[in-house]
C-alpha cells in the first residue's frame, strides 16, 4: 500500500510540474517569439484530466474530500463513526458505478481507434484515467471503511 501511495503522489506531483513548465514555455514562445506549440496545450489538457482522477484517489486516502461537516461535527463517538461508514458505503457504490462506466467508455474508445489531434495518441489513454482513478479511490475508501469498522482512526 505504501508503494501505491508513493506512486500516486509522485505521479500527480510530476504531472503538475511538467504541465506548469509546458504552459510557461508555451506562453514565452507565444508572446516573445510569436511561435506556438499545439501539442503542449493538448498535453496539459489531458494531464489535468489524469491529475484530477488520481487526485480524487489521494483525497479519498487523506479524507479531505469536500463534505458538509455540520452533521458529522454534531455527532460524537459511535454516531459519528456510523455516519462515516454509511457515507463510505454510499461512496463505494457510486465509485463502483464510475469504474464500470469508465471502463465501458474506455473499451468503446479502444475499439473506435480514435486518436488525439496534435499528440496523435489513442484517445482511450485519456479515458483510462476514469477507471484508474476510480479504482484507486475505491481501494482507499474500502481501506478507510475497514478501519472505521475496526474502530481505528482514519488513515
Amino acid at each position: 500500500m505504501k508503494k501505491l501511495v508513493k506512486i500516486e503522489d509522485y505521479f500527480v506531483g510530476i504531472m503538475i510540474i511538467i504541465a506548469t513548465c509546458l504552459l510557461f514555455t508555451n506562453i514565452i514562445l507565444r508572446y516573445f517569439f510569436n511561435a506556438n506549440t499545439t501539442w503542449a496545450e493538448e498535453f496539459v489538457r489531458y494531464s489535468m484530466i489524469w491529475i484530477t482522477f488520481i487526485g480524487m484517489a489521494i483525497c479519498f486516502r487523506k479524507g479531505i474530500h469536500f463534505s458538509v461537516d455540520f452533521l458529522l461535527n454534531s455527532l460524537t463517538g459511535k454516531g459519528n463513526r456510523t455516519l462515516q461508514i454509511i457515507i463510505n458505503l454510499i461512496s463505494i457504490f457510486f465509485i463502483s458505478l464510475l469504474i464500470f462506466y469508465g471502463a465501458e467508455i474506455t473499451l468503446f474508445n479502444i475499439n473506435s481507434g480514435q486518436i488525439t489531434p496534435s499528440l496523435e495518441i489513442d484517445i482511450f489513454w485519456i479515458y483510462l484515467a476514469i477507471p484508474v482513478g476510480a479504482g484507486l479511490s475505491l481501494i482507499h475508501i474500502i481501506t478507510n471503511t475497514i478501519l472505521l469498522f475496526k474502530n481505528e482512526q482514519h488513515v
